[in-house]
């Protein structure tokens, strides 16, 4: 596992671009190639009578410099602890917002995981949450800027199982962030 903090100098930057070129310099990231050339969130989402059960995978780096940005919290690290959940809840409910009717649906972290890569730079994150919904719920409206807030090269993909076990995918990107869909 690698050690995900970054150096205190890092910390008083807020420009990611910069901050990979610090990561670069001060040998963080292992080969002199540019670190992972696209940025890309991965949803898979469950529909059940129920809710809505999430699992979002971000880039670490692209996480946390997103994060930084939106907090204003230039100290601010991933961790796997709960404090940090309440931050990532915050956060991906506020650039990820789900709405049923005219009701928004609030997420609530139930996991987070990381997973490793050979690159530090493709080391990934994911959150697990969970969002409930009325059972006679037939559609729902996705918001997806999710680091769109750092990036605006970034693209977000939402796979979607629907309860009758249909499957779909949702593309959004800075100009087509949103899509309303049918989740029966």
């Amino acid at each position: 596992m690698y050690q995900l903090g970054i150096v205190p100098a890092l910390r008083r930057l807020r420009n990611a671009a910069a901050a990979t070129t610090c990561l670069l310099a001060a040998g963080a990231v292992p080969t002199p190639e540019k670190p992972h050339p696209f940025r890309l969130s991965v949803a898979d989402v469950a529909v059940s009578e129920s809710g809505l059960q999430a699992r979002i995978r971000f880039f670490w780096d692209d996480l946390q410099f997103a994060v930084m940005e939106h907090t204003s919290d230039m100290d601010f690290e991933l961790a796997e602890n709960e404090e940090v959940d309440t931050i990532l809840e915050n956060y991906i409910n506020d650039m990820l917002v789900l709405e049923s009717g005219e009701t928004v649906v609030q997420g609530e972290v139930t996991a987070r995981g990381v997973e490793d890569a050979a690159r530090i730079d493709e080391v990934m994150w994911w959150y697990r949450l969970e969002y409930k919904l009325t059972p006679s719920a037939e559609r729902i409206r996705i918001r997806n800027r999710l680091l769109f807030n750092l990036f605006e090269d970034q693209r977000n993909i939402v796979n979607i199982k629907t309860r009758s076990g249909r499957e779909r995918t949702y593309y959004f990107s800075w100009d087509e962030d949103n899509v309303t869909m049918p989740i029966g």
